[in-house]
């Protein structure tokens, strides 16, 4: 079996981060509406990669993996491995109720792993950093693969906080458009999960 590294995950998720960029880069020739379509496809792709790896890390840490900078992780209870730590996350200090784990943003994370990971360890100290953009990403995010109801309403608050007023723009348009603040919103979105991942991922 191949020793846990975190080092691993961090590369894979960096990887897939440049080809969903290169894809990026590669669409500003299409029109409006197709650059639109491929930035609202890419979303769902970084999200679920940023999900994955913070997914991924914890796990690891939970078992007790060093940072990628060799600084120790300190889990409440050392799992024996990836499989074991995300049952120890489900069902331990639960009271005999398994817990639905979820990692879509920075209270459920904090909620699934809680009982294995304290608060003071440096990737809950870290993540907790970027809770409002992670909680910004999940909701366009979640509007783009669903659009019901109730995901228009937590992504029509996103423009209003992003434009300062209801304005009616569709997720693709938020997603390319740099008329407002002058920085085209998904290559934002790239950078901030670059600089997220590194940040959690380096102790």
């Amino acid at each position: 079996m191949s020793r846990l590294s975190i080092t691993a995950s961090y590369n894979s998720a960096i990887n897939q981060l440049n080809i969903t960029g290169r894809y990026l880069a590669k669409s500003k020739s299409l029109s409006a509406e197709m650059q639109g379509f491929v930035a609202e496809m890419l979303m769902l792709r970084l999200f679920s990669i940023l999900e994955t790896c913070i997914r991924e890390v914890s796990s690891k840490l939970a078992c007790g993996v060093s940072y990628r900078n060799g600084v120790d992780s300190h889990p409440t209870i050392k799992c024996k491995s990836v499989k074991d730590a995300l049952e120890k996350f489900k069902n331990e200090g639960r009271g005999g109720k398994s817990h639905q784990l979820h990692f879509a943003n920075v209270h459920q994370t904090n909620e699934a792993i809680q009982y294995i990971i304290n608060d003071r360890e440096p990737f809950r100290v870290k993540l907790s950093r970027y809770g409002s953009i992670y909680e910004e990403m999940r909701c366009v995010r979640n509007h783009i693969a669903h659009r019901t109801h109730s995901t228009s309403i937590n992504y029509k608050k996103i423009v209003k906080q992003r434009y300062g007023a209801n304005h009616r723009i569709k997720t693709s348009s938020f997603l390319i458009s740099d008329k407002r603040d002058g920085r085209v919103r998904i290559d934002d979105y790239i950078r901030t999960i670059r600089i997220l991942i590194n940040e959690i991922t380096n102790g």
